[in-house]
């Protein structure tokens, strides 16, 4: 019986040092709250990339299915018109765009 009380006091005084050791070493507890800290950073960071890769996915998909799709961005990246179809350029236009290309 003093055996067993003798271990359980053992016991939970090196629980006790244990757990103020976690909150005392610098790679303890503090770690913990700056290794949680960029876990959160790094999933709001992946949500956005997931998102961005479904956007991309949409417009690869268009690409390669939608020719009308494709003419918009030809004309709107590359500035290409059809015949009979002038193209203006305004200064104040932040598209980089090539001028009077034809199809």
């Amino acid at each position: 019986m003093l055996f067993k009380r003798i271990s359980l006091a053992v016991s939970v005084a090196l629980n006790v040092l244990l757990i103020g050791y976690l909150f005392v070493n610098e790679s303890g507890f503090q770690n913990y709250q700056v290794l949680k800290a960029d876990l959160a950073g790094l999933s709001e960071h992946q949500i956005t990339l997931d998102e961005r890769a479904y956007v991309l996915s949409q417009e690869i998909r268009l690409l390669q299915n939608d020719s009308d799709y494709i003419e918009k961005v030809i004309r709107k990246r590359l500035g290409f018109v059809k015949k009979n179809e002038i193209l203006y350029l305004f200064p104040d236009d932040t598209t980089s765009t090539i001028s009077g290309a034809h199809e």
